[in-house]
């Protein structure tokens, strides 16, 4: 017979870990678009494989359950829930990997007439992903809106920023090298907004 409490108790802990994870990997990536840090970059690369690593256990885990136990109401919802977390949390890691991978092979700093411009979204995209977590757990219908109100606002940063590079590039004011990592690079955090919503609305 399935102990309800002991496997809510495991979900809630593993997307803790895998949120907090997350939510490291985040703010690092957010430090190395500032100021390149080759110590830092390997760091999100190597949480990454973590971060994937808990949420495929995780999610092999809840699915036993589903399949052996059959769940029902409530419980079913929340378990099936938790493993589509995993899966939004497994994809941002990646993003943020990816975003590092790129600043990695540049192997420099951001010009500074873009850094003020990148500040601008590391301030929104400090906390989404953890506030995503949490307004799930904690099924905070206020916090989950307040997430897919920042990350709303995040991707329209985003979208004008990758406006303004296709320009810059047009009149070759910035390398071809530098514009097309930027470009990847926001459309990752893009991609990451759209993922903390899709947890925020979970």
């Amino acid at each position: 017979m399935m102990d309800i409490d002991r496997e809510l108790k495991r979900l809630n802990e593993d997307l803790l870990k895998s949120g907090h994870l997350t939510q490291d990997v985040i703010k690092k990536t957010s430090s190395v678009l500032i100021r390149f840090d080759a110590q830092k970059i390997q760091e999100i690369i190597d949480n990454n494989k973590k971060i994937e690593a808990l949420c495929i256990d995780s999610e092999k885990h809840l699915s036993n359950i589903i399949q052996q136990h059959q769940p029902e109401g409530d419980v079913l919802t929340f378990l099936s829930s938790g493993i589509n977390v995993n899966i939004e949390l497994k994809q941002i890691a990646n993003l943020s990997a990816g975003i590092a991978e790129s600043l990695s092979s540049f192997n420099a700093d951001i010009s500074d007439r873009y850094k003020a411009t990148v500040s601008q979204f590391t301030i929104f995209f400090q906390n989404i992903v953890w506030d995503s977590v949490i307004s799930f757990l904690k099924q905070d219908a206020e916090l989950a809106k307040k997430t897919v109100k920042t990350s709303l606002a995040l991707k329209k940063i985003c979208s004008r920023m990758q406006n303004d590079l296709i320009t810059a590039n047009k009149t070759a004011e910035s390398t071809a090298k530098e514009g097309t990592i930027l470009l990847f690079i926001i459309q990752n955090v893009k991609d990451i907004a759209e993922h903390a919503v899709n947890i925020a609305k979970i």
